[in-house]
């Protein structure tokens, strides 16, 4: 009765949709799939209505009807994989309503055998299985016949549907019904985990078949169709291997002897790409890893046994990948029989050895790196080996300079180690590190640098030896030097490239050692490669290792004062601070200039007055060569007149030299109101109780004090604005009161008071204004000065 009735009304609606299949060709493949999908959903809307209404009624025999009516809507072959999921899932939904019922029908004495008998009269196979495989699951729950008998009578029934999209689907729903049905350890369906296993790999082989066989339907115009389906489908395959891992019966050594062999085997014999690419991919993800650590040797060598097309690097990636991380979060579970490193290394070589791409070979070495190092971070020795290998391996493919993927894999090999071990002097030491930059271009190689010089700076690691220094300025060359051989022409943008300077340029601070000999070399090696790098780079680079070496020869004085020997002199570390300047001073003369002054208190400090001399004269030198600038001369004269005055050590006629040329290149600036106040600056020059000739006299000459208050005065005089004039007339006024309170005989209070005067007339020719008040509160500090010193006797 039941087939009689079930069917008609299915096929003929499945029909009439062909038919207008047939007639739509004037809409996009889109809309029709749109289109046959809402007639699906709208047909198994009303069956499952007129299903449920039925069952409500107690009345099975149409409850059937409708039930397998709906199932029809499954035997379409219009719809895609997508849209074929989609009213597969809006069917499933529907039929927990029928075993619910059978369910019930269980509760109220009925034999679930004769449901399971009668279901299969339904006339359609596909209805047919789908109700028989719903009975199934109650049947199971009813224990009337073992578990294990029903389940393999169900998967062998399903080799009915033949068609590869709706047997998987098939497959899928008997999976779905019986998942939590199976024989296991602690199951009330029994005991035995073989019985489990049986039928899920009996149904993950079918329907590996099934995924297999869609590939060589259909003509090869729509070969690549075909092949997104597949990927759309190839999850309802990896859920038996998903189900089989949640199994509690399944240890170590039963997945080792009774499931992973019976998987590969399947994985092996499908002699398909796509399914051995996603299949090897669903082990290494599925199940956990101390299964994976028992299998590792049958695991990699399967490998060897796959399709050429197979990503097989992609697989041992993500298979290191995870070994890496779950040695690193539990170390004591792994065996200690098995040596993942000597294992991995071994397939890897043989992979490197075989027709794989330079880029795969590099990827595989990468993950290789990445996993000895999270497995094993103290085996810098194995990662040294791997690195040999990448070397072998260019040398022997003839590689001069590593392009495209290759190249990305290259820098990333060499980033590995540095970003884990976090010391980039340790990584350095490996012999076969550094010489894998050369196979990269200078943009490569520059990435990499930068990033070994963010390293040494975040971590704080320090240098501490010349050989330690030439291997960091070696490998970092790319920021250090300026390259053009293999330069692509397009030029660095300013802001990378000055942050680049200034990571060289913190490197030099890691730079220290306890021996200032040492250390002294270590500056020579930094010169050494510092000078190399042209007018950009050595104006970042230089300037700190200026302020470096005078910090040593400092330190170094310190040490001979206090009796020890340091094995080099501040002398010859001043000299080389010297020559460091010179080789600044053509591309940035200001700098340079600011440094000779301040090697010079440097040198002034360690009681070495010639080079102290030599210092100010180079700048004095650099002063009138290059620097033509009215601001920044004005500047260099007052700080080289504030430096002249702090040296206690130099010689008295050199001092008188030096002094004299500041006060000449005061003279000559451009602007009126600078030229005086530089002249009467350098004025305290020539009255210095800090310099003092062998018999004790100090260097004061109250003539010449006099002389630079008067020629300051004259050029104030010629200002043509009258409040600079007063302003000027009043600071010089505060110098002659303080060389008259300085004991200079030289200065007599005619001059101070014929300079109130003069202050006084200018200041009555002056407007009112801001200005005016300025130069009034200015002039009533200075008289209220000179009131209280005559109040107090002076």
């Amino acid at each position: 009765a039941l087939s009689s009735q079930t069917g008609g009304g299915a096929e003929s609606n499945r029909s009439t949709r062909q038919h207008a299949a047939k007639m739509a060709d004037n809409i996009s493949p889109e809309e029709q799939q749109a289109r046959w999908l809402e007639e699906g959903k709208a047909v198994v809307k009303q069956q499952a209505f007129l299903m449920k209404r039925a069952l409500d009624n107690n009345n099975l025999r149409d409850g059937l009807k409708y039930s397998s009516n709906m199932l029809c809507e499954l035997r379409t072959g219009l719809l895609s994989p997508k849209n074929f999921y989609e009213l597969y899932i809006m069917v499933a939904d529907e039929m927990r309503h029928l075993e619910q019922y059978f369910h019930d029908e269980m509760g109220r004495g009925r034999r679930m055998v004769e449901l399971y008998e009668l279901v299969q009269h339904a006339g359609n196979i596909v209805p047919r299985l789908f109700l028989l495989i719903t009975v199934g699951s109650v049947y199971i729950r009813s224990k009337e016949a073992p578990a294990r008998d029903i389940l393999k009578d169900l998967v062998e029934m399903c080799r009915g549907v033949q068609q590869p999209m709706r047997g998987l689907f098939l497959r899928n729903y008997l999976l779905q019904c019986a998942r939590d049905k199976l024989p296991d350890v602690g199951s009330e369906y029994g005991n035995e985990t073989i019985d489990g296993i049986d039928f899920l790999m009996h149904n993950f082989a079918e329907m590996n078949k099934l995924w297999v066989r869609m590939q060589h339907q259909g003509p090869v115009r729509d070969r690549e169709r075909r092949e997104r389906e597949r990927l759309d489908l190839r999850i309802l395959v990896g859920t038996n291997l998903v189900r089989l891992s949640n199994m509690e019966g399944i240890d170590a050594e039963i997945y080792k002897t009774d499931v992973f062999p019976r998987i590969i085997e399947q994985v092996v014999s499908c002699k398909d790409t796509i399914a051995q690419q996603y299949l090897m991919e669903c082990i290494i993800q599925v199940f956990p890893d101390e299964f994976h650590l028992r299998t590792l040797e049958e695991l990699l060598g399967t490998c060897s046994q796959l399709q050429a097309g197979v990503d097989t690097k992609a697989i041992l990636v993500a298979l290191m990948n995870r070994l890496a991380a779950f040695a690193k979060t539990e170390p004591a579970s792994i065996p200690s029989d098995v040596d993942m490193l000597s294992i991995f290394h071994s397939h890897v070589s043989t992979l490197s050895n075989s027709n794989l791409e330079l880029s795969s070979i590099l990827d595989l070495q990468v993950a290789l790196v990445n996993f000895a190092l999270g497995f094993a971070p103290d085996r810098l020795d194995f990662v040294d080996q791997t690195l040999a290998s990448v070397a072998a391996t260019l040398v022997a493919a003839k590689v001069s300079t590593v392009e495209g993927k290759a190249k990305e894999a290259m820098v990333q090999l060499l980033k590995t180690p540095m970003l884990s071990n976090g010391n980039p002097l340790t990584i350095l030491a490996l012999s076969n590190y550094g010489g894998l930059m050369a196979y990269l271009n200078l943009e490569s190689r520059t990435e990499v640098a930068i990033l070994v010089a963010r390293i040494m700076k975040s971590s704080k690691v320090t240098v501490t030896s010349a050989a330690d220094t030439e291997a960091l300025l070696s490998f970092i060359q790319p920021l250090v030097k300026d390259v053009v051989e293999d330069s692509t022409g397009e030029a660095e943008d300013d802001e990378d490239f000055e942050a680049g300077q200034l990571l060289v340029a913190s490197l030099i601070h890691s730079l220290d050692a306890a021996d200032s000999q040492v250390l002294y070399q270590m500056y020579l090696v930094s010169r050494k490669h510092f000078g190399q790098g042209g007018p950009k780079r050595i104006k970042h680079t230089l300037m700190p290792l200026v302020f470096r070496a005078i910090m040593l020869a400092r330190r170094i004085k310190k040490q001979e004062s206090e009796g020890s020997a340091p094995g080099v002199g501040s002398k010859k570390v001043l000299g080389f601070v010297l020559e460091t300047i010179k080789g600044l001073a053509s591309s940035e003369p200001v700098s340079a200039l600011r440094l000779f002054l301040q090697g010079a208190q440097c040198a002034n400090e360690c009681a070495e007055d010639k080079i102290a001399y030599e210092f100010v004269s180079q700048a004095f030198q650099l002063y009138e060569d290059d620097i033509s600038d009215s601001k920044i001369q004005m500047e260099v004269v007052l700080t080289s007149a504030a430096t002249l005055y702090e040296m206690d050590q130099l010689d008295p006629e050199d001092y008188d030299t030096l002094i004299t040329n500041s006060t000449k290149h005061a003279v000559r600036l451009l602007k009126k109101p600078d030229q005086c106040r530089a002249v009467y600056s350098c004025s305290h020059l020539f009255w210095n109780g800090n310099v003092k000739y062998e018999d004790g006299k100090l260097f004061q000459d109250g003539k010449r004090v006099l002389d630079c208050l008067q020629r300051a005065l004259k050029i104030g005089d010629v200002c043509m604005q009258a409040s600079t004039n007063v302003h000027l007339f009043v600071e010089i006024l505060n110098r002659y009161l303080f060389f008259l309170e300085g004991g200079n005989e030289k200065i007599t209070i005619k001059y101070i008071q014929g300079l109130l005067d003069l202050v006084s007339e200018h200041l009555s020719t002056m407007d009112p204004g801001p200005e005016a008040d300025n130069v009034r509160g200015h002039l009533n500090q200075t008289l209220a000065h000179i009131r209280r010193k005559k109040e107090e006797g002076e």
